[in-house]
């Protein structure tokens, strides 16, 4: 493992684990209720913008993910996508990364 992939994946397990830890204190004070947590988003404009930022870049995400894993033929191109909406996008990239990485240098010739 590289430099690239050892950043990556740091990154990775920090984008992991931060978002649920906050995830888990909104459950530990609230409780568990997609309603209640989905409400938050539109509180405030900051919040909203905040949210639709998220929103639009999840998409372009979600297609540059599909567009790259199928021009660099990575098998598992498509476990970021979903990992972006049960985790996030700072989850979701790095790990994309790393597995793009990791296809770039595996040595088989790209097309």
């Amino acid at each position: 493992m590289n430099w690239r992939e050892r950043t990556l994946l740091a990154l990775t397990i920090v984008g992991f684990v931060v978002p649920n830890t906050m995830t888990a204190l909104f459950v530990v004070r609230h409780g568990l209720t997609i309603d209640g947590y989905l409400r938050h988003w539109g509180e405030s404009l900051p919040a909203t913008q905040l949210a639709l930022d998220l929103i639009i870049a999840f998409v372009a995400f979600a297609l540059w993910a599909a567009w790259e894993g199928h021009r660099l033929e990575m098998r598992s191109w498509w476990v970021p996508v979903p990992a972006s909406i049960l985790v996030g996008l700072c989850f979701a990239l790095p790990l994309f990364l790393l597995l793009r990485e990791r296809a770039l240098y595996s040595g088989r010739p790209l097309t």
